[in-house]
């Protein structure tokens, strides 16, 4: 597929790097937001967006932990806190971008949690609704001023969000039997919804959003699954996909 990354036309697949991705894109002030750079998808973003010039502002729950899985980025690349569990943290979170005032030309919705044993946010919601979801949709709407125009929003979603639509008459499994996959593709549902509305509300300002589905990568996301738990759920998408896609 070719893709356009500020006016430099791309080829590029599955198979393509970040580095193969970005190959002579020059991202020389540019402001980024990146949740989630404490490991996995968020380290490697991060990485090749301050590789090409980006300043990048990485949060993360667990600040050490992010300083130490983001200790070979080369570039321009602050840390702020963010426990997406805990609406409480979002908020401090974007009021402490919002007071520093510096605006964003792209915010990557990246954290995120998947197939957890049952349990709460902070907050009392189901853990993958509240963090995948709802930390993100607070954080976002609250720090929606800073995006400037021609800004984007992505938000990482799943193939996943076949599993589930979202249901609002029990987020928490209160009266539904808990399966975490179903959890999980409640939050993935959630968070296309949350892309296609935040679309609608900002671009005649000039601020776009969109859902991505990043492939099935090995990463800390899908720390609670067994290696065939992780094989079936492979399976289970490729068995999915829509007639010809690849």
């Amino acid at each position: 597929r070719v893709r356009n990354f500020g006016g430099c036309m791309k080829s590029c697949g599955f198979e393509s790097t970040t580095d193969e991705v970005l190959e002579g894109v020059d991202l020389r002030g540019k402001r980024v937001l990146v949740t989630g750079v404490s490991a996995g998808l968020g380290v490697e973003t991060a990485r090749a967006l301050a590789a090409h010039g980006a300043h990048v502002v990485g949060a993360a729950r667990d600040l050490e932990k992010a300083k130490r899985a983001t200790k070979g980025v080369k570039g321009a690349l602050d840390l702020v806190e963010l426990d997406l569990a805990s609406l409480a943290s979002a908020r401090a979170c974007a009021d402490a971008l919002n007071k520093a005032g510096k605006p964003f030309d792209l915010a990557i919705a990246n954290a995120g949690v998947m197939a957890c044993p049952k349990s709460t946010t902070a907050d009392g919601f189901e853990t993958q609704f509240g963090t995948n979801h709802l930390g993100h949709f607070v954080l976002m709407n609250r720090i929606a001023p800073l995006l400037k125009e021609g800004a984007r929003l992505v938000n990482l979603s799943s193939a996943g969000h076949r599993y589930a639509d979202v249901d609002l008459d029990d987020p928490n499994f209160d009266r539904t039997p808990y399966a975490e996959f179903t959890a999980y593709g409640r939050s993935k549902t959630a968070n296309i919804l949350f892309s296609v509305a935040f679309d609608a509300r900002h671009k005649e300002r000039g601020v776009r959003a969109t859902a991505v589905h990043p492939g099935v990568i090995h990463t800390e996301l899908s720390r609670y699954m067994t290696a065939e738990k992780l094989q079936e759920l492979i399976d289970n998408l490729n068995k999915s996909q829509p007639a010809g896609t690849p």
